[in-house]
This record gives structure tokens, C-alpha cells and sequence, in this order.
């Protein structure tokens, strides 16, 4: 954020994320990455022939073949959901992506040396021709998006949000605008201030601390046991708000 130029970020939501593991499509991927074909037939005979039943109080229903996603519980299947979007970043090629997981935040920064209005002008042209891109790649990858979950943020430091945000759609489908957003354990505002942070942080202590008073209060708890528990409930969240108020 240069001289204050504004900033939109966009935090998308991949509806069933890994549930939604395209298999075809994966293996090609894997082929294409050059993955040796022995291991790509591992992961196929992994994937495929796997069959669910459903059983709701005490009724289970028939056999049904699983066509999409991975095991649950298992390391590789995440593995192979980040290597099957490895090539995002290609079809999506004016923004900044940051990909965690299914987590994805996409970042457009304003252009430096023009008006503030002509940089809001130009960022919601972008924003546009993204979530175009975005759209076409989630019909082409086969990967549905969450757009109730999909939204944008609007930041500058010295400026504050224009008064009305436009309207911009992915597909068929209006996106949100927002001012705060908690991405990857970090709430993210419009101004990138840590006050935001620090304040949930604060919050956070105080409700720990409370629990584990409570037990001493109780009476129910040796001292040596309260000090676990306030090294494993409150410490990390102190040390964390300690960090944040240096900057």
C-alpha cells in the first residue's frame, strides 16, 4: 500500500473445498506436473472405488459410489487439492493470491501517481475482469465457489471507504462488501491497523484469565495445575498482544 493507495482484497470460498476434488481432472494435472505415472496409479486406485452409506436413526441407506473428493482424515488428500490449483495463479493473472489450503485471498492494489478517484475507477475494473476470471476458472476446474462466503474489502490507510462501494457480480451472483475480516486466525480491516487485533486479543485474555480464576476460586485446582492452564489458555494469546503493541 504506496503512498497510501488503496487496496481491495477479495476472500473467496470454495463451496466443499476438498469435498469437491475433481478426480479426471486431478490426475491429469499430476501427469502434466510430470509425477511419476507409478504414483499417479496409486493415487487413482486411492481415489476411485470408494463407496458411502448414509444412516439416519437407525435407517441406513443403499451404497452410493463417491465420484468427488478425497478421504477425509488423510495428509495427501489436502496435498493434492493445493497441487491441483497450483496453476490458479495462471488464470488469474492481475492480482496478488495468496492460497491456505481452500483458504484464498486475492489482493489488487491501486495504481501509484493518478488521482484517488481515477485509482477507485480503475480498481473496480479489475476487480470485474477478476471475478470473471475467477468464475471461468471455477467452471473450468470444476471447482464450485461459495459466493454466499465470497467477499471484498476496501483499504486505505489515509482514506476512508467511499461512501457507496460499486456493484461488481461474479457469474450471476452479487458480492459483498465488507469492513473487517478474520483470514488465517487474523482479523484484517479497512485501515490494516492492529487496533482491531489487539482489542480481540485483550478480550480473549480476559475470558481465559476468568476460567482459570475460576477454578481457583473453586478450590478445585492445585497451583501447579492453574499454571498449566494459564501457560496453555492465556499465555500465548499475552505474548501475542505484547507483539502486536510494538508496532
Amino acid at each position: 500500500m504506496a503512498n497510501s493507495s488503496p487496496v481491495l482484497t477479495v476472500f473467496v470460498d470454495f463451496k466443499s473445498a476438498i469435498d469437491q476434488l475433481w478426480f479426471e481432472g486431478c490426475l491429469s494435472k499430476l501427469i502434466r506436473l510430470g509425477i511419476a505415472h507409478a504414483y499417479v496409479n496409486w493415487i487413482h486406485a486411492w481415489l476411485t472405488d470408494r463407496k458411502a452409506t448414509i444412516e439416519v436413526q437407525g435407517k441406513r441407506s443403499r451404497w452410493i459410489e463417491i465420484s468427488l473428493g478425497g478421504p477425509q482424515g488423510s495428509s495427501l488428500t489436502p496435498s493434492l487439492f493445493i497441487t491441483y490449483h497450483s496453476d490458479m495463479t495462471d488464470f488469474i493473472p492481475g492480482a496478488m493470491s495468496f492460497f491456505f489450503s481452500d483458504d484464498l485471498a486475492t489482493v489488487l492494489a491501486g495504481q501509484i501517481g493518478i488521482r484517488f478517484t481515477d485509482q477507485c475507477i480503475d480498481l473496480e475494473r479489475r476487480l470485474q475482469s477478476f471475478l470473471d476470471q475467477l468464475e471461468f476458472y471455477s467452471i473450468l476446474s470444476v471447482q464450485p465457489i461459495n459466493y454466499a462466503k465470497t467477499q471484498a474489502m476496501f483499504s486505505a490507510r489515509a482514506i476512508g471507504c467511499p461512501n457507496t462501494m460499486p456493484q461488481v457480480h461474479c457469474g450471476d451472483h452479487k458480492i459483498e462488501w465488507i469492513s473487517s475480516f478474520k483470514y488465517l486466525g487474523y482479523w484484517l480491516t479497512t485501515k490494516l491497523g492492529w487496533g482491531n487485533i489487539l482489542i480481540k486479543i485483550r478480550i480473549t485474555v480476559g475470558q481465559k484469565t476468568a476460567l482459570v480464576n475460576s477454578f481457583k476460586i473453586s478450590g478445585a485446582l492445585s497451583i501447579h495445575l492453574r499454571r498449566a492452564l494459564f501457560s496453555t489458555f492465556v499465555r500465548p494469546h499475552s505474548r501475542g498482544f505484547l507483539k502486536f503493541s510494538r508496532y
